[in-house]
């Protein structure tokens, strides 16, 4: 079977609109409620992260019913706010486009002429510009007519309006006063607030617009997505679906990718790989990855998601968990762990975990056992060490599949090599959790030197290791409810121990 049908994902990574949009129905519902429908609409802050379709959303709201808006008497105007240099002049464009408008349609009487033509004279003060803006959107306000802004790339606001922090005012003025009154719909991935704050402006600018923060496509929107592939010709069973959920999650742009990618392998070789897909894009699936975790380093945002993720949750408040949330960088599954998007940048995540060091002490103590007993043990077997061990205790820690410990750790380490190349870790103990790893320093302890880095007994550590193992999965799975008050306390003491144990042994060795 060959495909001639057009491929209706080739516009990825850009501004989807008219037939080609997917679903967002209950966020459409949001707009047309807060912009549209009322005789005086309100402003919205439409607010996520990169490629969730945040310009799409408000292309196919607004631009895509724009004979229908005009009809209305609702004019709109799409401004990429990255596209000016000074705040005059990015006034001035809303002016401009505002006269131009009303010039296409014909309206542009001589009191609108004679008012835009005084709101864009060259080498006015700034306090003139503002005040001729406002006369000129007066007197469109008493034609009856509405001006609607998108602005996109608002987070440019940072720079735009840095050190001039009336801007942020007088945009409020042009939106707030009813004379002459505006509508604002912002596209960016901060808040307003946040931008607000890193101008040091001080500004109630945020206060006149409502909050929408998009997140991942919901069920309904995948639906949809899966129809649309199906409508091309080719057969999607519950286990693409199921593979294409693993890569991508409920994500937009990483499903129009890999979306594309299939359609267009088929063409080629007649079969449907997602594997195939996913591996001609791992390149790009990293990238987009790192793109998303960048702005996180900020404020120890970063620890915070990973601790979410992978716990130990220490002092994470709820406030901060349900903005991973709302930007969809997270969800909530059915047993009321907290997932990455999808188990593709989960396994992304769990690899930059054990990259990044935690503000945490469990973390510090894991990460020091994990190097001491790897020292200790290629000391005693060599480089090889960990396949000896598999030799020597092939029955040691079997799963339901009848896998050894050092078995999983290898396959572990193999997905992470095939999904991230030399960036997956060299140290198979990276694979193990925190009661394994005593359980081989237990098993260990008279053929290596465990003894004299320890002391004390073999038994003397394995049963705090019985206590962090049992202390450690609830707080990796954000249940500190699980957890009593006392065996807190005392897993912190055992971590305290152990890394008061290993420095010292460290300095008797120096």
């Amino acid at each position: 079977m060959t495909l001639s049908v057009e491929n209706p994902f080739a516009n990825f990574g850009t501004i989807v609109s008219g037939v080609q949009f997917i679903g967002r129905k209950e966020r459409l519902r949001d707009i047309e409620q807060r912009v549209i429908s009322p005789i005086d609409g309100g402003n919205l802050a439409i607010i996520g992260n990169p490629r969730i379709g945040k310009s799409s959303l408000a292309y196919h709201a607004i631009m895509d019913r724009k004979n229908e808006l005009l009809h209305k008497s609702i004019l709109p105007i799409w401004i990429n706010l990255a596209t000016h240099e000074t705040p005059i002049e990015f006034f001035r464009a809303l002016a401009r486009s505002s006269r131009d408008i009303l010039d296409d349609l014909d309206k542009l009487k001589s009191p609108l002429r004679e008012a835009a033509t005084d709101a864009l004279q060259p080498h006015i003060t700034w306090q003139e510009t503002t005040q001729y803006t406002q006369r000129f959107f007066e007197l469109i306000r008493r034609e009856g007519m509405r001006i609607l802004f998108v602005l996109d790339e608002f987070d440019h606001a940072r720079n735009l309006f840095r050190g001039h922090v009336t801007s942020f005012q007088g945009l409020r003025e042009l939106s707030y006063r009813p004379e002459w009154r505006v509508t604002f719909i912002t596209i960016s991935r901060r808040s307003i607030r946040d931008i607000e704050t890193q101008t040091q402006a001080i500004s109630t600018l945020d206060g006149i617009f409502d909050k929408l923060y998009l997140s991942t496509f919901n069920s309904e929107d995948l639906q949809e997505y899966v129809q649309r592939l199906t409508n091309t010709g080719i057969v999607i069973d519950t286990q693409i679906v199921e593979r294409i959920s693993f890569y991508a999650g409920g994500h937009p742009y990483l499903l129009a990718m890999l979306g594309y990618d299939m359609i267009e392998n088929f063409r080629k070789q007649q079969t449907i790989d997602i594997e195939m897909a996913a591996h001609q894009r791992n390149e790009a699936l990293i990238s987009f990855y790192d793109q998303l975790i960048a702005p996180l380093h900020e404020g120890f945002h970063l620890d915070k998601l990973l601790q979410v993720l992978f716990g130990p949750n220490v002092g994470i408040k709820q406030t901060e968990i349900n903005e991973f949330l709302h930007y969809g960088l997270i969800k909530k599954g059915i047993d009321g762990v907290y997932l990455a998007f999808s188990q593709h940048f989960q396994s992304y995540l769990s690899l930059i975990d054990r990259e990044v060091e935690l503000w945490s002490i469990w973390r510090e103590a894991e990460k020091a056992l994990r190097l001491v007993i790897a020292q200790t043990l290629q000391q005693k077997y060599g480089d090889s060490w960990f396949d000896q061990l598999d030799k020597l205790y092939p029955r040691f820690a079997l799963d339901e599949n009848n896998k050894n410990l050092f078995q999983r750790c290898r396959e572990n380490q193999q997905k992470d090599i095939q999904n991230w190349g030399d960036r997956a870790s060299t140290n198979l103990l990276d694979y193990t959790y925190s009661k394994e790893l005593f359980d081989i320093i237990s098993k260990e302890w008279s053929n290596a030197s465990f003894k004299t880095i320890f002391g004390k007994d073999a038994n003397y550590w394995q049963q705090r290791g019985q206590l962090l193992g049992k202390v450690r999965n609830p707080l990796a799975h954000n249940r500190d409810e699980a957890i009593s008050d006392h065996e807190r306390h005392i897993a912190e003491g055992y971590c305290k121990e152990i890394l008061e144990t290993l420095r010292r042994y460290r300095e008797t060795t120096a």
